[in-house]
């Protein structure tokens, strides 16, 4: 793997003993696993089903928590299971 200071040299124009291939191999493992990352974030979040009208306080606010939980994963840009 080749060093971030080492990149950065090269994007500047400066000389390196750094060979293409080495480039295009770092290059296509970078973008390897930026597809695998797309990949995991593109997938759904699936969170346990709560019912709509807890008959306790305790599923009152197992209820609540999951709900809080789908609205900060929401924010943060995920899809959650059932979403349009």
């Amino acid at each position: 793997m080749i060093d971030d200071t080492t990149l950065q040299h090269i994007a500047a124009g400066a000389s390196s003993d750094v060979l293409p291939e080495q480039l295009a191999a770092e290059l296509l493992a970078a973008r390897q696993h930026i597809t695998q990352l797309k990949q995991q974030l593109a997938t759904e979040i699936k969170l346990p089903f709560t019912s709509a009208s807890p008959v306790c306080d305790i599923e009152a606010g197992y209820a609540a928590g999951v709900n809080d939980s789908k609205e900060a994963i929401r924010r943060a840009g995920f899809l959650i299971e059932g979403d349009d």
